[in-house]
């Protein structure tokens, strides 16, 4: 009989996530995906130390904003290392092209937004043909739009929760835009006298919006039922209106749940869902926003 000592078996690979964080390490962890378009959510408070590796693959680009300070990564390209501090509003973008490797140190805060090459393909085409080559930005880059941008996302998460695809489309396109004009080589252009958005097209958005909202419409079929591209479809539809689409829709569930509020015997929660609100929470989160007073109190004060 042998007396070789059998080797230790090898310790078991932690699951990792979709960019190659140990997904157990992370105080918080969301991921929205809407096609072209992908946000996530990643927080670690542990100063721990977690390598990062990623092949090359053609999922397009990712831009990570920092909402804290204290996180700083060590960067390995080739025979070059970069080490890389975050600070609030730093960002980085990483171009899934090329293979990825770094250590991570932990404490991070971020708001990361993925964006496909399909994404940025239909971007120049909204903007006259434009070949958008790629996004680059400083190694000690900060961006306070984009940090504005991000904390709004975060904020409002919590309000409209992962249902709220409208609102996650408005920012996607909203911040893709932005880096292709500052890091990429988008120009952006004047103001068009053609394209508006008409009195008929602005009547037929908005009963889009309402007729498909409970089926999860998005931004860029209601534009294209209007002509227009989806990026100058929300800027058409905001100076028509004074709401981006997601606002207004917002209004008009809320003017409804009013309604049945105040003119039926239905639970919260059956209004909630006829008026195309997650769940009672996010009716009564969003009403209370709107109205400065809870659903409950409004029923209780339409009764009196």
């Amino acid at each position: 009989m042998s007396t070789d000592a059998h080797p230790a078996a090898a310790a078991p690979l932690k699951p990792k996530d979709t960019l190659g964080c140990v997904a157990s390490k992370l105080r918080k962890d969301i991921e929205l995906d809407i096609g072209d378009i992908r946000f996530y959510r990643k927080c670690m408070d542990e100063a721990n130390l977690d390598r990062v590796t990623m092949p090359a693959s053609e999922r397009g680009f990712l831009v990570g904003v920092s909402l804290n300070s204290g996180h700083q990564r060590k960067i390995f390209n080739g025979s070059r290392t970069l080490v890389k501090r975050f600070e609030e509003d730093s960002i980085y973008i990483r171009d899934f092209s090329e293979d990825y490797r770094a250590d991570l140190y932990g404490n991070f805060d971020f708001v990361l937004v993925e964006l496909s090459r399909a994404f940025f393909a239909r971007l120049g085409d909204e903007h006259g043909g434009t070949a958008i080559d790629g996004l680059i930005c400083a190694a000690e880059q900060k961006d306070p739009v984009l940090g504005h941008l991000a904390r709004a996302f975060d904020s409002n998460l919590a309000l409209h929760g992962a249902n709220g695809s409208l609102f996650v489309e408005q920012m996607g396109i909203t911040i893709g835009t932005h880096l292709a004009q500052r890091y990429g080589n988008l120009r952006e252009r004047g103001p068009r006298a053609k394209g508006a958005l008409s009195q008929v097209h602005e009547a037929r958005a908005k009963e889009l919006l309402i007729e498909r909202s409970r089926h999860g419409a998005s931004i860029a079929e209601v534009a294209s039922e209007c002509n227009l591209s989806r990026g100058y479809f929300i800027r058409a539809f905001s100076r028509a209106t004074g709401r981006t689409p997601h606002q207004w829709l917002l209004e008009q569930r809320v003017t409804e749940a009013r309604q049945l509020i105040e003119a039926t015997t239905m639970t919260l929660t059956e209004i909630a869902s006829f008026c195309g609100f997650a769940d009672q929470s996010h009716l009564s989160r969003v009403f209370l926003k709107a109205t400065g007073i809870s659903p409950g109190a409004w029923r209780r004060a339409a009764v009196r």
